[in-house]
């Protein structure tokens, strides 16, 4: 893993760049999700007609897809979409919502990682864990109790996802209370956050919009590491018990917040297998 100070260059870098980023997401998040990328400095499009996500995707410089509130029409526009990412060499995410408790997306997950190649694979644990073991205890989209990444099991659930970096050359973030990156080697874990992030609809799918905004300007475990940093510290900044309060500070906080602020707060660290 890079040092903070030089993870956090791909600020800067971002806003000079000002990149495309494309977003096949769900209907649910499209207006947060968008509004942090634009508030990131890049540009956000968030096209899914499966008749023009493939020109899309070819101007864009990242691309990310979402199995959040699946439709017929966005599972096809997310195929071409991911084959033309893989085409043109476009950094490719995928969120994995619902895979723990939907066999249609269980299944469409799996066609897609067998036939495209994607840089970062996201979900929580119970999704992970569904990918990597066939099972999960998934409670709807939200990670069941018995997944849950503890003290006692995050060893275990680190190497789970170890095995699927491998199986599909890919990073896998892992997000929850607390988060893990996990490559093949070594796996970062990210202790940020409030447990208000979980009581707001779309902040992991605004997560995956920020983390694919930075994948444009860097590698994909940096580009987690700075998201997860930027959501996570905004928000502890920003917790009140007011929760649509909290919402708009949040996204005031991704905006404005500082570099001073995340390095100040972060707390990450790298562990070797």
């Amino acid at each position: 893993m890079k040092n903070l100070k030089q993870i956090l260059k791909a600020r800067e870098k971002l806003r000079e760049e000002s990149p495309l980023i494309h977003a096949i997401t769900n209907p649910i998040a499209i207006n947060m999700l968008a509004n942090s990328i634009l508030f990131l400095g890049a540009k956000a499009i968030c096209a899914a007609h499966p008749e023009e996500v493939s020109e899309i995707t070819s101007i864009s410089s990242s691309l990310s897809v979402n199995l959040g509130n699946i439709t017929s029409e966005r599972m096809k526009a997310i195929e071409l979409a991911a084959s033309t990412a893989n085409k043109k060499a476009i950094p490719l995410a995928i969120d994995m919502v619902g895979v723990g408790s939907s066999t249609l997306r269980y299944n469409f997950a799996k066609k897609l990682l067998d036939t495209n190649s994607f840089d970062l694979i996201k979900g929580n644990s119970s999704e992970i864990r569904a990918l990597a073991l066939g099972k999960s205890q998934a409670k709807g989209i939200d990670v069941g109790e018995a997944d849950k990444i503890e003290k006692e099991n995050i060893g275990k659930i680190a190497e789970e996802a170890r095995d699927l970096a491998k199986k599909y050359k890919s990073t896998i973030l892992i997000t929850g209370k607390t988060d893990l990156i996990v490559g093949s080697d070594s796996y970062i874990i990210v202790d940020n956050g409030v447990e208000n992030l979980s009581k707001i609809t779309g902040t992991g799918c605004m997560l995956t919009g920020i983390i694919s905004s930075f994948m444009a300007v860097e590698d994909p475990v940096s580009a987690s590491v700075l998201g997860l940093l930027i959501l996570e510290i905004a928000a502890e900044i920003s917790d009140t018990d007011r929760l649509y309060t909290f919402f708009v500070n949040l996204m005031d906080g991704v905006a404005t917040i500082k570099d001073e602020d995340i390095i100040k707060a972060a707390k990450v660290k790298e562990i070797i297998f």
